[in-house]
């Protein structure tokens, strides 16, 4: 393998070469998956739940569990049943997404990541590159393709600036990414130098499924003082430590596999490009995503909730309650949430105060009034503004 991607990697450093003599026309072709997802699809919730009944019945569906390891499932429930106990609904949305998504995304190796020596011509280039510029790097910008990445840490992430040399390395590895996966690739992302900096971890989480796919980090210097290894979660479900050295670089499924540094970083700084491709023809997209999320997802959940739509975070449903116009004088009447196991009681409502809350379709609400009365049941349907009154 090694001999002939190699020869391969010669071949493509001759083009690349070619390619910045005219460097803005390689670099007009930068794309990212974060630019490509634009989705008005499934917005609605009832919609979007019957769609998942209509396609996969169940979670987790069987024609996906039977291609996995029983360990892995095993690893899968874990972190589902984690999930399930983040009361913040917006960090339950983006969990499930990352659980549908690895269990969803296709696998194209056996193990799934590999360490192989990087070029030496290309990694004596960014070597000395990122010697010669690291007195002078830049804080991560809000516009970067990086930006919001999950790396946390007293000390943000430091750049150096190298788009152009970026590109030519993103296209002289392809044959090497292209030989590990066993088929065809157009890169699509590259980003780095990233310098970590004391302190600094990053969280568990997977790349994005349109255009990161097939991936690899390319550590060119650090000055650690123990390791600070990627851990990444395999078809076993458990997570094997990578150690990088200078001068290795790591393939890996990255929006297959979870991957993470939990073990904060000692030393004055360690760092690595990051390269990203995607099969050629490939349309696997964030819709497939939102639809496999089962129904339950937000079970527990009684106030805001919201779900990512346009690529962007919006509230799903907002809803209000109210005594209304035939009220009798001077009653209170406690508002709750009928959850799977019991009420939970989420405002106190009289003739001054009325309730605005964000849920979804499908959750009931109960009104006991504080007269005597019988209580009031109300469900939640379809479409914004929703106004229910105790006494209409």
């Amino acid at each position: 393998m090694h001999r002939k991607t190699l020869c391969c990697v010669a071949l493509a450093l001759v083009r690349a070469d070619e390619l910045l003599e005219r460097p803005g026309d390689r670099l007009a072709q930068r794309i990212h998956g974060d630019k490509l997802f634009d989705t008005r699809s499934f917005v609605d919730e009832r919609d979007r739940s019957a769609e998942f009944l209509k396609r996969w019945t169940s979670w987790p569906p069987p024609r996906l569990t039977r291609h996995e390891l029983p360990a892995y499932t095993a690893a899968m429930a874990a972190r589902e049943a984690e999930t399930m106990q983040l009361t913040n609904s917006q960090d339950r949305w983006d969990a499930w997404m990352f659980m549908a998504q690895a269990r969803l995304m296709r696998n194209f190796t056996v193990k799934q990541w590999d360490v192989v020596k990087a070029p030496e011509p290309l990694y004596a280039k960014l070597l000395k590159h990122l010697r010669q510029h690291m007195a002078n790097p830049r804080k991560e910008r809000e516009d970067d393709a990086t930006a919001h990445s999950g790396v946390n840490g007293p000390i943000e992430p430091d750049f150096v600036d190298q788009e152009r040399l970026n590109y030519e390395v993103l296209d002289a590895l392809k044959p090497l990414h292209e030989a590990w996966c066993n088929c065809e690739l157009e890169p699509t992302s590259v980003y780095g130098v990233r310098l970590y900096r004391e302190g600094a971890t990053l969280v568990d989480h997977l790349d994005v499924p349109e255009t990161h796919v097939i991936s690899s980090i390319l550590h060119v210097d650090s000055q650690v003082d123990a390791p600070y290894p990627i851990e990444i979660q395999d078809v076993s479900g458990a997570y094997a430590a990578v150690d990088l050295k200078p001068g290795e670089m790591m393939f890996y499924e990255s929006a297959k596999c979870f991957h993470r540094r939990s073990i904060p970083m000692r030393g004055d700084y360690y760092g690595s490009v990051f390269l990203h491709y995607r099969p050629k023809n490939w349309t696997f997209n964030r819709v497939d995503i939102r639809v496999a999320i089962p129904p339950h997802w937000g079970d527990g959940l009684h106030r805001e909730v919201t779900i990512e739509a346009d690529g962007s975070t919006q509230s799903e449903l907002m809803v209000e309650f109210a005594l209304g116009r035939n009220a009798p004088a001077g009653v209170k009447v406690d508002l709750a949430w009928a959850g799977p196991a019991e009420n939970v009681r989420v405002a106190l409502l009289d003739a001054a105060q009325s309730a605005q809350l964000a849920t979804h379709v499908g959750h009931r609400f109960v009104a006991t009034p504080g007269n005597g009365e019988a209580a009031r049941t109300f469900v939640v349907g379809a479409g914004p503004g929703q106004r229910f009154e105790i006494w209409p």
